[in-house]
Order: structure tokens, then sequence, then C-alpha cells
């Protein structure tokens, strides 16, 4: 009978991640600017049969390693060149991923642990648009996974240690071949944080280290490291050791800075219901630990799991670069100890053991933080509520300052109201449950709200994002043809590559050069076609033979052949 529940867990999983993740995956088109940069690299590659170096737009791309890369041919040799070939790999890293998690927590915690463990991971936002994107975070994600989950299998001294550590080790090597060294630091902070917390670090280190592992973890990694350095030299070591990794962490790159407390918030709401659930199942980790019950089962992977969330928490928050995708590696983690929190009216303390492995004082814990939860999920839920209500209000109130973006969109009120609706009686409803009620309610919120939100949201967030720049892509196909010259002015969009199906220049405005080449492209005497944002349009207005065709959504868009306007009035 156990079991037939476990199996029958698990393919309701499998079934809800398969909708949530796959369902109209190829719509709406692809988002910039990761996406279509992905998308054209890999189509560079299976074009031109250059294996090692990806290139976008004709120029070698060091942003990430080359895994990801040959994934996405791969895809495209099976399902075409498409935008589900290119999140296919992302979504099903993402299915893979909570069957995982709910094995994991089945495993050590027992049940129901895993169905809410599993929940916890596919009905949080941020885990449902990884999920759906061409971005490298979901695969990295699953091999450190499956790295960390190795190494707790070899810390208990499985009768199969051997073979687990060397998966583990595996997985590391394909994480790295993902996104660089990170693929060997988490589960190294995660693993080895546990040791020194338990203090076991002389007693079971060399558990994770066998002879082997490394060997298979070189052999993995250091051929394509070391052909992508023997092809492109020091480019390859200033653009993806030192742009991309040294200057990322040390630095600020693309903007994206952020204050030291960054990632509270992208806990909070990015792993929302369930990140209520995450103080009360770090302090069962805390007593464990100072109880030196580590090295029961269940206590060893509540103390990895809190070392795994510490150790990517702190080491981002100290980073000058900051994404909110470069918390998520830490989501499986957050998923098996909310999982596990879950459990008995949200409250595991109140079964006194976890996974019927040993046993917690429940007395000891604090009364301030078994109200947390709720307070914590109330005032979220809350607060995202508010926020997408006010949407309509405020595409109307920024819509003067925003350049034309929103111009011609109406404020999608029906559609706010209803969600916020949704997170208000969602939350709400779950707050009022008792025992398992509480996370089937929040689960079925979350249910709802991301599937409105691929169903409804996104294709509106495409048309006004994205939609008028594919629009203009797609007019300057047809007016090139075959022949003529693509120009993107002070504009940095791959998705004009992508979808143009052809080399693009790009040409900056704010420079003698950009103006210079622009000049001697329409003194060449073949078509040219130049794509750019609104507020550079007066720059090109007084350029002698380039006609303004038509501007919209924040974009305009020229042409050297005066017959173009014809089509365009």
């Amino acid at each position: 009978m156990d079991g037939r529940t476990a199996t029958a867990t698990l393919l309701a999983l499998l079934l809800l991640s398969g909708i949530l993740f796959f369902f109209r995956l190829g719509t709406p088109g692809l988002f910039d600017a990761d996406e279509p940069a992905y998308a054209q690299a890999a189509r560079e590659m299976l074009t031109t049969g250059d294996w090692i170096t990806p290139h976008f737009n004709g120029r070698p791309r060091f942003d990430k390693p080359i895994l990801f890369y040959w994934l996405i041919t791969l895809s495209y040799r099976v399902f075409g060149v498409t935008e589900f070939a290119v999140r296919f790999w992302s979504a099903l890293a993402g299915v893979t991923l909570v069957l995982l998690v709910a094995w994991a927590a089945r495993r050590w915690f027992g049940p129901p642990a895993d169905l809410w463990a599993g929940l916890a991971f596919a009905t949080n936002p941020l885990t449902a648009f990884l999920a759906r994107a061409a971005v490298t975070d979901m695969l990295l994600t699953l091999f450190v996974t499956v790295a960390i989950l190795a190494g707790v299998e070899v810390l208990e001294g499985s009768r199969k240690a051997g073979r687990w550590a060397m998966i583990g080790w595996a997985a590391m090597g394909l994480a790295v071949l993902v996104k660089g060294p990170v693929g060997l630091l988490i589960p190294g902070m995660a693993l080895g944080g546990s040791l020194l917390v338990s203090r076991e670090v002389r007693g079971r280190m060399a558990r994770l280290v066998p002879w082997g592992g490394p060997l298979l973890f070189a052999a993995i990694t250091l051929p394509w490291y070391g052909l992508a350095l023997g092809a492109n030299g020091w480019a390859f070591v200033d653009g993806f050791v030192i742009k991309h990794h040294v200057t990322r962490y040390m630095g600020v790159v693309s903007s994206h800075a952020g204050p030291i407390w960054f990632y509270l918030p992208v806990v909070l709401i990015g792993f929302f219901p369930w990140s209520g659930f995450l103080p009360r199942a770090l302090w069962h980790a805390v007593t464990v630990a100072r109880r030196r019950e580590s090295g029961e089962p269940a206590g060893r992977l509540l103390i990895v799991c809190a070392c795994w969330v510490a150790g990517v928490f702190l080491f981002f928050s100290l980073a000058g670069t900051k994404l909110p995708s470069y918390l998520f590696p830490a989501f499986p983690a957050m998923a098996l100890l909310a999982g596990a929190s879950a459990i008995s009216n949200g409250k595991l303390i109140r079964q006194r053991r976890i996974g019927c492995q040993f046993s917690i004082d429940a007395d000891r814990m604090p009364r301030w933080l078994e109200r947390l939860a709720p307070w914590l999920i109330g005032l979220t839920g809350g607060t995202l509520a508010l926020g997408v209500g006010m949407i309509p209000w405020i595409l109307e109130t920024v819509r003067p300052l925003a350049g034309g973006v929103l111009e011609g969109v109406a404020p999608p009120v029906g559609l706010a109201w209803w969600l916020a609706a949704l997170l208000t009686l969602g939350t709400a409803s779950g707050l009022l449950a008792r025992g398992p009620w509480r996370p089937a309610f929040l689960s079925a919120m979350m249910v709802l709200f991301l599937l409105t939100a691929e169903v409804a949201v996104a294709p509106r967030a495409y048309a006004m994002l994205q939609g008028p720049l594919r629009e203009f892509t797609e007019d300057a196909r047809v007016i090139l043809g075959v022949q003529g010259t693509l120009v993107a002015y002070g504009l940095n969009a791959p998705t004009i590559v992508f979808y143009a199906h052809r080399r693009v220049t790009p040409l900056g405005p704010a420079s003698p050069e950009g103006a210079d080449q622009l000049r001697r492209l329409l003194e060449a005497g073949r078509p040219v076609v130049v794509i750019t944002r609104s507020v550079h349009a007066p720059r090109l207005d007084g350029v002698s033979g380039l006609f303004r065709l038509k501007s919209r959504g924040g974009y305009a868009i020229y042409s050297s052949l005066r017959r173009a306007m014809g089509n365009f009035k």
C-alpha cells in the first residue's frame, strides 16, 4: 500500500508539473535578452558546425559554458528551430526536479512530506517562470541537486555509496559545463558546511572524495575548457573567466546591482506561499545540529538543506551583480524544508518525529515562531494581491514617462482584479484551514494563479514588451529579402538577430563612428533597414536617404528604400 501511495504521488506531481511547465510552452515568443541570445547562438552552432565556441551574431559568446547550447541544438534537430525547442530543456529539468525533490522527501522524511515538498517546488512563482524560460538556471539546479542528494547518500553509508559518489561527481561536472565553477561551489557549501556544523569533517569527508570522483569530474569538464581555451586564447580567459565570473561577482555587470538584503524579498515572493514555512523548518535544522542528531538520516538532510540555503543566500548576497535567478539553486532545499514543515497542520514539530526516525522536543519551539508562518504567508499574499490589483493604475501613471512603450496598451483591469481576488481568497482560505488543508488550499491557489499567468499574462506582456520589435523585425525581413543590411541603432535586442534570420549590424548613436558607419552603409547602394528606439528617432529623421516607416511601442523602423513607405501607410 505504501508503494502504491508513493507511485500515485509521483504520478500526480508528474501530471501537475507537466501541465504547469509544458502547457503552451512555445508561446509567446522569446523574451529579450537571454532567450533569443541562447536560441540564436545554438542556431549558429548548428549552421556553422563549430561545437566548441558559441557565436552570437557572428561573434564569440563567452557568457556561459557549452552544455546548454549543445542541448538546444539537439532539440532543434528533433523539434525544429522553434520556441518550444529552445525552452524544452528547462521545462524537462523542472519536471525532473519536482520528482527528485518528492523522492528525497519521502526517502528521508516519509509521507506526506513527499507530496508537500513536490508541490512547494512546483507551485512557486520563480520555479514556474524559470521552467518556461530558455535560461541555464533550471539545468544548473537539477545537476547540483543530484550532486547534493548523492552526497547525502554517501554520508549515510549507503550500500551503493561508491556509485552515489560517482553520480555526484558526474553531476557536478555537468553543472560546471552548464554555468561554470558555481556548479562545484554549491554542492561543496551544502555538504562541506553540514560536516562542519556536525563536526564530522575528519570522519566523513574522505567518503565524498573517492579517487575516481575528481578524475570523472575532470574527464567531463576539462576537454571542452581546454579546447575553448586553445581555440580562443586570451579572449576566452578575458570574456569567460574575468568578465562573466570575476567581474560579475566583484562588480556590477549590466546594471544588475542590489543591496545586501536583495534576496530577502526574492525568497518571500519568489517562493510564495511556501516561504512562510521556512523559518520553522530552519529552526528544526538548528535544533538537530545543537542536539548532535545529525547522525540520523532525516537530521542529516535537514542540516544539509539548511547549509545549502544559507550558503547560496550568503554567497550571492555578497556578490556585486544580483539577479533573482541566482538564488534559485537553493529552491530544492527550501522545498524539502517547507515540505517537511508542512506535515501535520503545517507543524512538523507536533509530530515529535521527522520521518519516524528521531525525536525533537516540541516544547522548546518559541511560540512566536509557531505564529510566524501564517503572518508571513498573509502579509506576503496581501502585498502581492495589492500590487497586482494596482497594475492598471500603475500603467496609467507611468504611461507619460514610458517613452511610447505603453502606447495603445489598455490597462488589464479585469485580469488584474481576478488575480488579486484569487490571491486574497486563496491566501485567506489557506490561513483559515487546518491540517493538510492549509498546504492544499495554498497549492490550489498557486496552480490557478500560475495557469492564469501562462494563458493570459504572458501573451499580454510579450505583446507590450516585445510585440513592436518582433513586428518591425519581420517587416525588415520582407523589405530586405536576401540582400541588404539590417541595423540595430542604439539597441541591444537579441530578438532582432533571432527573428531576422540574418546578421545584424549594431551601431551606437552616441559615437561619431556610428554615424559615419551608417552614412557609409547608405552610400554603398545596398538596401538598409534601421530599427531603433523612439528616443533615437530625432537623430535619424534628418539623415539623408533614410525614411521613417512607422513607430510603435517605443520603437521606430527606417528604410533606405522610399518605395517601402507605401506598404506602411
